[in-house]
């Protein structure tokens, strides 16, 4: 991706597909440069927001995720997996009503999603 981006330095898809890797690498600071380059190329690429947004949850950005989960989802409302960790980052906020409507939003989509019913669960343990 890196060689892809040398020689064509606006190719979007080269800039989020070096993002994921560097995510993998745990190199998360260097993958959301590349997720935000995604984005100034292709401003409307929910999934490069999606990413981001895990990018800044995994570096305890909980409000900039925020942002970026729910700027994912204003462009594609059923994306289940950007409910669930919204909801996590509202969870680890203190936001508990607002989480818990968030993993309750990913279990209407997919009724089977084993994190957020896992999440839900959590947030309505009695020990929490």
């Amino acid at each position: 991706f890196a060689e892809a981006l040398r020689l064509q330095p606006e190719f979007a898809e080269a800039h989020s597909n070096l993002g994921n890797a560097l995510i993998e690498a745990g190199r998360v600071d260097e993958a959301m440069t590349h997720y935000r380059a995604t984005l100034r190329l292709r401003p409307d690429d929910a999934e490069a927001r999606f990413n981001l947004g895990n990018a800044l949850l995994a570096t305890g950005r909980l409000e900039e995720a925020c942002a970026s989960y729910r700027a994912a989802l204003a462009l594609r409302p059923g994306l289940v997996e950007a409910h669930n960790n919204l909801g996590s980052a509202l969870f680890r906020m203190g936001r508990l009503d607002e989480a818990a409507a968030q993993f309750r939003d990913a279990l209407r989509l997919r009724p089977d999603y084993a994190e957020a019913k896992a999440n839900l669960a959590r947030l309505q343990a009695p020990s929490r």
